[in-house]
């Protein structure tokens, strides 16, 4: 198998000699072959090609230098380094090849390369290409030419304790924020402020529920024949065979129909319909009737991981709003007085387990 870097020189090779093509011909395509023939043009596409190495070689040591060792350029922002790193990297070197130039002009008695019209002709050959070409490396800097030592890490200045204070800074400015929704929940009574509080609080917690469940992790209750289930803010679904039915007369637990109770915590205002097909048991065909019913709405964030894993016909059924449930219960949360004596501490009290 051939290395990887043979076949990466055999590549750049191949563009050295067409680059060295390039400039060593300029404008001067009307007349390729005879140019091409004379010995003095393939001494000067011999040294073309080994100077090119060594700008190549040049190029890739101060880029290496300027990436992973220059704390200066590492503080840069990205549109900085990106003009900085073309700018040192190719203006030497087109300035040396320009000094390189001029020199061979003037031993040959052709003149000074600054009074020709070479920057209007043969200087862009030059130009673009080494322009694209550290454009290309600061983008792709793994594919440089020659192989590079192990990369070294950039020490910025007390680089360690900035890190440390800005993440104790991120930290507390994350426990001032939690606390700041939860007393700008007491001071408003505004629900969505108690609801970022909490999901502050659990977006990046390990979910335990193998122990006493707080009230603030369920979302909804499904009473059954057997078992009451418990549907969590996480998404999942577990039977609480533990369950302390006490809940059930929590202040932010309301009944919404015949088996389903709900968390307000996460209940938005407004209600929503859907249109669902009814079995008529009455009759014997059994037609399916298409009814309107009126539905909870969600928050978003726990509206998509409860959809995530329970069928969509399902979850209206469980959020489905009888008539008699709403106007007893649902309306009657979202009244100020009732808003007003809600203790945000109550949705803390346990719910049982999931375990005997």
């Amino acid at each position: 198998m051939i290395n990887v870097y043979v076949k990466k020189y055999v590549f750049y090779l191949i563009g050295i000699i067409l680059f060295s093509l390039l400039i060593n011909l300029g404008t001067a395509w009307d007349d390729v072959m005879a140019r091409m023939l004379k010995p003095l043009f393939r001494q000067v596409l011999i040294a073309t090609i080994i100077l090119l190495h060594c700008y190549l070689y040049f190029i890739q040591k101060l880029s290496f230098r300027l990436l992973n060792t220059c704390p200066w350029f590492a503080q840069l922002a990205d549109y900085r380094k990106f003009r900085s790193f073309v700018f040192l990297n190719a203006f030497p070197v087109l300035f040396i090849h320009l000094l390189i130039l001029n020199f061979l002009l003037l031993q040959r008695n052709h003149g000074s390369l600054f009074r020709s019209d070479y920057f209007h002709t043969d200087f862009w050959f030059f130009f673009i290409p080494l322009i694209c070409y550290t454009t290309f490396l600061y983008f792709k800097p793994q594919e440089f030419l020659f192989r590079a030592s192990k990369k070294k890490e950039v020490n910025l200045p007390e680089q360690e304790d900035q890190l440390q204070s800005a993440s104790s800074q991120i930290e507390t400015s994350k426990n001032q924020q939690k606390d700041r929704y939860l007393e700008l929940w007491k001071e408003t009574k505004v629900k969505k402020f108690l609801l970022d509080h909490y999901y502050e609080n659990y977006k990046n917690q390990q979910w335990l529920l193998n122990e006493d469940i707080p009230l603030w992790k369920l979302v909804l209750f499904e009473k059954t024949a057997t078992v009451m289930f418990g549907y969590f803010a996480n998404g999942e679904k577990w039977a609480l065979l533990n369950f302390d039915d006490t809940i059930l007369n929590n202040p932010w637990v309301i009944k919404i129909n015949q088996s389903t109770y709900v968390n307000m915590l996460y209940v938005l205002e407004k209600t929503d319909y859907r249109v669902i097909l009814k079995i008529n048991e009455q009759v014997s065909e059994r037609p399916k009737k298409e009814i309107r019913v009126e539905v909870v709405t969600l928050c978003e964030q726990v509206q998509r991981r409860l959809e995530a894993v329970i069928d969509c016909e399902k979850m209206d059924f469980l959020l489905q709003i009888s008539r008699r449930m709403k106007y007893k219960n649902y309306n009657n949360f979202w009244k100020d007085a009732y808003l007003e004596q809600l203790d945000e501490s109550r949705l803390e009290d346990r719910v049982g387990s999931i375990e005997d």
